[in-house]
């Protein structure tokens, strides 16, 4: 049996738009037959990658870059190594290299962006590259700069080229995959399971009317006028980390964090970040009320605990705790009946009387850094268990 972390969260957020369509409107799910609010999963997986740099939670260097911008991150890495090399023949370098190692294509008819690194066409694929990779390849390719059309043609480069882009030795990489269309070899199952966190009860999509004034005129109109829509849930937020895969996607890691310290990294990531769509217009950063960690051999998601949605509690006030409530019989009644015996669990509470239902199945924690840091350990202790070899090439 493997063993996964299940994380579940109770988060409510201000008027905001974290997360809109194609039209601006903030996105949105029928659950349960009335709409609710949704936060994509792709949404919240960014903001964790962002919060691991932000929060110095993962160094910069063990992580990677989703970009169409490979070439250029790629040419700039070769300058230093080759600085008798102009900018234009490092960036055509790059592109053989880039194309050669992915099998990506190079997208000529578009036009350049502004960018963070130096001028060079863009590929069609977004890549997702790890920055170890990055320089890999700048070595490979600094080695065989002077012919790299011969270079390329000897078996041994050609395969060390392969090997270098294929590397997972990033730690986003080993925990939300990657997905690589002209070249499977590149490609890597997520060791992450991330939900479309989505809101405990029917959430109406409220209108903004807003107008800014021109500092300088002489009337008094307004210089724009506009609407805007917002919304304000209570989400239940839920991932899943599988311990034996992200051990084994951490394989070719070469910094020096753990399993447990990544996992733990995950943890605190999961549970501090936030999709930043529209925050400059409503501040909406706020962090979970309930957070419930599991490890256990049966991941579930909770979510059926709201099919019925919330009404607000007339004698507490808002939704969180009939939320909590819900969510503690949800969870005690599928323990009940399908649960894993050997699961152990840990509850992070902003709010003790009204996730007091839940106290009874986990231990309650004071910190983050205390939930997260048990439920790290446990997950490392019974992933090493169930794959005793797994470890033995990690630090």
């Amino acid at each position: 049996m493997t063993v996964h972390l299940v994380l579940h969260a109770l988060q409510t957020l201000p008027p905001s738009n974290i997360n809109r369509d194609d039209l601006g409107t903030p996105k949105s799910a029928v659950y349960g037959g009335v709409p609710r609010a949704r936060v994509s999963s792709q949404a919240w997986k960014r903001a964790m990658r962002e919060h691991f740099t932000a929060a110095g939670l993962i160094p910069e260097q063990d992580l990677a870059v989703r970009t169409r911008q490979g070439i250029g991150l790629l040419a700039d890495a070769i300058r230093p190594l080759r600085p008798d090399l102009s900018e234009e023949d490092a960036s055509q370098l790059a592109e053989r290299v880039l194309v050669f190692a992915t099998g990506a294509a190079t997208d000529t008819a578009a036009a350049r962006r502004k960018t963070l690194v130096g001028a060079a066409p863009a590929t069609r694929e977004t890549l997702f590259l790890g920055r170890r990779q990055i320089e890999r390849l700048a070595k490979l390719a600094a080695d065989g700069a002077d012919d790299i059309t011969a270079f390329l043609k000897k078996k041994d480069n050609a395969t060390g080229v392969r090997t270098a882009a294929a590397s997972r030795d990033a730690v986003d990489i080993a925990l939300f995959g990657r997905m690589v269309a002209a070249e499977d070899d590149l490609s890597l199952d997520a060791a992450v399971q991330v939900a479309h966190a989505l809101a405990v009860h029917h959430t109406p999509v409220e209108t903004d009317f807003f107008a800014a004034v021109d500092d300088l005129a002489a009337d008094t109109g307004a210089g724009i006028i506009g609407r805007s829509e917002f919304l304000a849930p209570t989400l239940y937020r839920h991932a899943v980390l599988t311990g034996p895969d992200l051990e084994k996607n951490l394989a070719d890691y070469a910094g020096a964090m753990d399993l447990t310290q990544v996992t733990a990294a995950f943890i605190r990531a999961f549970a501090e970040s936030m999709p930043t769509g529209h925050i400059t217009s409503y501040a909406h950063t706020t962090r979970p009320t309930l957070l419930l960690a599991t490890v256990t051999g049966q991941p579930v998601n909770l979510i059926g605990a709201f099919e019925t949605p919330i009404t607000p509690d007339t004698d507490h006030g808002g939704h969180l705790p009939a939320a909590a409530r819900r969510l503690a019989d949800h969870h005690h009644a599928l323990t009940t009946a399908y649960g894993d015996p050997t699961a152990r669990s840990w509850l992070l509470t902003l709010n003790p009387e009204a996730t007091a239902p839940l106290h009874q199945a986990a231990t309650v924690t004071a910190s983050l850094t205390e939930l997260a840091d048990a439920a790290a350990a446990e997950l490392t202790e019974r992933t090493r268990a169930t794959t005793p070899t797994a470890g033995q090439g990690q630090r």
